[in-house]
C-alpha cells in the first residue's frame, strides 16, 4: 500500500489545514492545496477515517451530510456525526451498542483495513433528525479503500446515496393498457413523466419494427422490405 504523504522542495510538508482557514488540532491530517481541490471536487461524500470510523476530515460534498464546520465533527464517529438511530442505543454512541456489530460502514472499514484492498456493500441507514423530531431512511453505496499517509493506515470512506435508484429497483405498478405507473402518491402518471421526475431522464419518442409493420405495413424501412406492387 503506497505512502501518500509528500515533502516540497525545501523539505516542508505541502500541507494546509484540512478545517477549511481554520487552526485545528495538530495532529489533525492535512492536504495541500492541490490535493484538497481534488478531494473537493469529487461529487460524492467522501470521509477520511480512522480504525474506529473516527472522522479526520471530510470533503465539500460529504458537508451535505456533515455540515460545513469540520471542527465539530473532528474525531467524532461516523455515527455519532451523521446521527445514526444505533447511536443513541448506548450511552458510549457509534459502534457501542448490540446492532453496531453488524453495521455495513463499520466492517466494510474494518475489512478494507484487515485485508488491505477496497471493500464495498450496500446498506440502509436511519438518521435522526432531532430539531424536526423524525428519522429519515437513506440506501447508501459504501466503499471504503485503505492508504498509508504517514506511517498510518486510514480510509477513504465513500457514502453514495443511491435511495432513489433503489426506489427504481422495486416493482412499479403500471397499467395494463395506457402503461402509466402509480406513483408513492398514488397518482397515475406517464413513464416519461415518472422517470423524469425521479431520475432525471428525457425520452425521445420513436417507433420499433414490431409497430412499424403493425400500424404501418405499407412503409419501407431497413428489415422490412416494401410489398409487392399489385400493378402488372
Amino acid at each position: 500500500m503506497e505512502d501518500v504523504s509528500r515533502t516540497g522542495a525545501a523539505g516542508e510538508s505541502l500541507e494546509e489545514t484540512v478545517l477549511a482557514d481554520t487552526d485545528g488540532p495538530p495532529e489533525t491530517l492535512r492536504l495541500d492545496g492541490y490535493f484538497r481541490v481534488l478531494f473537493d471536487s469529487v461529487p460524492s461524500p467522501v470521509l477520511i477515517v480512522d480504525d474506529d470510523v473516527r472522522i479526520l476530515d471530510y470533503n465539500v460534498a460529504g458537508a451535505g451530510l456533515l455540515g460545513q464546520d469540520r471542527r465539530l465533527q473532528y474525531m467524532k464517529r461516523g455515527g455519532d456525526a451523521l446521527h445514526c438511530v444505533h447511536s443513541y442505543e448506548s450511552a458510549g454512541g457509534c459502534g457501542k451498542s448490540a446492532d453496531c456489530r453488524s453495521c455495513i460502514i463499520r466492517n466494510s472499514v474494518s475489512e478494507a483495513l484487515r485485508d488491505g484492498k477496497v471493500c464495498r456493500r450496500r446498506t440502509m441507514m436511519v438518521l435522526v433528525d432531532d430539531k424536526a423530531k423524525s428519522r429519515k431512511e437513506m440506501m447508501l453505496l459504501v466503499t471504503a479503500s485503505p492508504f498509508r499517509y504517514e506511517g498510518k493506515t486510514l480510509v477513504l470512506l465513500i457514502l453514495d446515496d443511491v435511495s432513489e435508484l433503489m426506489q427504481l429497483q422495486r416493482i412499479l405498478p403500471i397499467c395494463s393498457y395506457c402503461r402509466k405507473i402509480r406513483n408513492d402518491e398514488k397518482y397515475w402518471e406517464s413513464v416519461e413523466e415518472y422517470f423524469l421526475e425521479h431520475q432525471n431522464l428525457l425520452f425521445s419518442h420513436s417507433i420499433c419494427e414490431s409497430c412499424m409493420r403493425e400500424h404501418f405495413p405499407e412503409t419501407a424501412f431497413p428489415g422490412n422490405p416494401p410489398p409487392p406492387s399489385r400493378n402488372r
